[in-house]
């Protein structure tokens, strides 16, 4: 995998540091707003949510996005302590533009760059549209750089993590189209009412990022009406 590979390669060359500190002067290009929103689209609870927007047209995306999470969380909560190593802030103090909440420790890997390619990867696997495809890794990508824009990580820390988010969507993918149980009417509506707690969760999470507040007002918005719409959906059919 092209993501797997850079990551080696940048590890390899220890190109690490130097590109963090070519890149961030250019990303401060565009405005901290712009940033911090790309930013929220990584989050964790952001990324669930955002997974239930058309789950009432291809209910595949719950269970797929749910396995994969806890797949990503397995890998990026396992390795997180066990690497134990310092952002960018913590090595180069000052020379870091930080937007948002001030990070020191547990950089690798990225877990916002890892919950937007799972996002991106269910999403890809799912639908099988192309154009659909490149948008969405697009966007994923975009979360990935931003997390070196807003100082919290390396450009190591963001290959990994784009590289265990698609593998994590594969395999949840892979074992969604296996549990059979996520497919009776009973599966599909505790997942929907599972996400549409998600929802509802993220209204009241601090981001640390208060210039992306309305996004995330409005992703929790559109999230809970989707989810809503899938349990009337299954409840409209007889059990």
């Amino acid at each position: 995998m092209l993501l797997a590979l850079l990551t080696l390669m940048l590890a390899m060359l220890d190109l690490n540091m130097p590109l963090f500190l070519d890149l961030q002067p250019w990303l401060r290009l565009l405005p901290d707003a712009a940033w911090a929103n790309l930013t929220l689209l990584g989050d964790a609870l952001v990324s669930l949510a955002l997974l239930s927007l058309l789950a009432f047209r291809y209910p595949q995306l719950l269970p797929a996005g749910l396995l994969a999470g806890l797949i990503a969380t397995l890998f990026t909560r396992s390795l997180k302590p066990l690497l134990a190593m310092e952002r960018p802030l913590a090595v180069l103090g000052e020379q870091v533009h930080v937007i948002g909440i001030d990070l020191q420790n547990f950089s690798f890997p990225s877990g916002h760059t890892t919950a937007a390619f799972v996002l991106a990867g269910v999403y890809a696997l799912v639908l099988q549209r192309e154009r659909v495809t490149a948008v969405l890794f697009l966007l994923a990508l975009l979360a990935g750089i931003s997390r070196i824009a807003v100082g919290a990580h390396w450009p190591l820390d963001v290959l990994a993590g784009g590289a265990f988010g698609w593998f994590s969507a594969w395999a949840g993918w892979q074992l969604a189209s296996r549990w059979q149980w996520a497919n009776t009417l009973g599966g599909r509506r505790l997942l929907a009412g599972l996400f549409l707690l998600f929802a509802l969760l993220l209204f009241g999470l601090e981001s640390g990022y208060p210039q992306a507040f309305w996004l995330q007002m409005t992703i929790a918005t559109l999230a809970t009406l989707a989810c809503l719409t899938t349990l009337w959906q299954t409840w409209r059919k007889p059990a």
